[in-house]
């Protein structure tokens, strides 16, 4: 699918191209979404350019994916889409800043692009040129990736109480094993997610980079290299945040297998203890059943409830001893 977008009479004009349609006057946006080849072929035909095939776009090689052909820069990142799903992911989008307009070609609808566009229906300066529409969209993408760390921040926070029992007493810890199991999925899904963020995170830094660069050399308006300038700030401090939020998930799921190795080692000192207290009752039941020949107490008219409270007195003691003790 081909988008294309133009700012018209302080509106936003949106209009579907098809592969036979020629490029209105004005458009400062295309967007092919899912593009068939003729689509594509249809747009490299209308601007003059070579699109990068999907397989190209995968490439993780910086040539492959910061590049300049003529008057045309080629810049791929990962962006993140899915982020409320149990699966998040990530999908190269190619951004190709021509003379004409700006280019996205991507293979997903991540919401960031949504936003945008909503955004720039309410504010058409966003489309004013191409360089702004350009910057319009990685603000965007930027925007959508702080909003995802906020959550998972919150989210930490909540699993963070939910651990440590804020309000217990500091010697109490959860009861249920199965609560810190669905904590530790929890703690894999936040940080899977905060993964996949910071490597959306290093794309763009080096994506700004490399458009700040060509900006320079090719006199980009100065409030579009403004605009970069508080992308690349912002982003930095996007890394740091995701960074934090990595290491504090790490302390929280070392926590997490603490508490589990502090319920177990409870269980096991409880069949320990146990095995402690019957062993000498066993003991004694042992002897008296092995039936030879010559054991005077076999005879004995009270040897058997004598075995008895010998075998209770037995169990009792270390029992006693232990709670003493206060090893239990």
């Amino acid at each position: 699918m081909i988008t294309a977008y133009l700012p018209q009479g302080g509106q936003l004009q949106r209009i579907e191209l098809t592969p036979t349609s020629t490029l209105p006057d004005g458009v400062v946006w295309i967007d092919l979404l899912e593009p068939s080849q003729a689509e594509e072929k249809a747009i490299e035909t209308l601007l003059g350019m070579e699109l990068p095939t999907r397989e190209e776009m995968q490439e993780i090689e910086i040539s492959s994916r910061l590049y300049r052909e003529g008057d045309a820069s080629f810049m791929t990142a990962n962006i993140l889409y899915h982020a409320e799903t149990p699966q998040p992911q990530t999908t190269a989008v190619t951004f190709m800043r021509t003379p004409r307009a700006t280019v996205t070609l991507r293979y997903a609808d991540p919401q960031s692009f949504r936003q945008f566009v909503a955004r720039a229906q309410r504010q058409t300066s966003l489309l004013a040129s191409p360089d702004a529409a350009l910057c319009g969209i990685l603000d965007a993408i930027i925007d959508r990736a702080a909003d995802v760390l906020e959550i998972g921040s919150k989210d930490l926070d909540t699993i963070s109480r939910d651990i440590f029992g804020y309000g217990r007493k500091p010697d109490e810890v959860p009861d249920d094993e199965s609560d810190l199991e669905a904590v530790v999925r929890k703690l894999g899904h936040i940080e899977d997610l905060n993964s996949r963020i910071r490597d959306s995170l290093l794309s763009l830094t080096r994506l700004i980079a490399f458009l700040t660069l060509t900006m320079a050399e090719q006199r980009g308006t100065k409030e579009s290299r403004t605009w970069l300038k508080t992308l690349a700030r912002d982003v930095q401090s996007l890394n740091e945040q995701a960074a934090f939020l990595a290491h504090k998930g790490n302390f929280l799921l070392d926590a997490t297998l603490g508490l589990i190795n502090i319920q177990q080692t409870k269980i096991i000192k409880i069949f320990s203890v146990a095995a402690t207290v019957f062993l000498p009752p066993t003991l004694i039941a042992s002897i008296y059943g092995m039936n030879f020949e010559h054991m005077p107490e076999l005879s004995w008219q009270v040897g058997y409830p004598m075995a008895i409270v010998l075998m209770i007195a037995s169990a009792v003691l270390p029992y006693w001893w232990f709670k003493r003790k206060g090893w239990l």
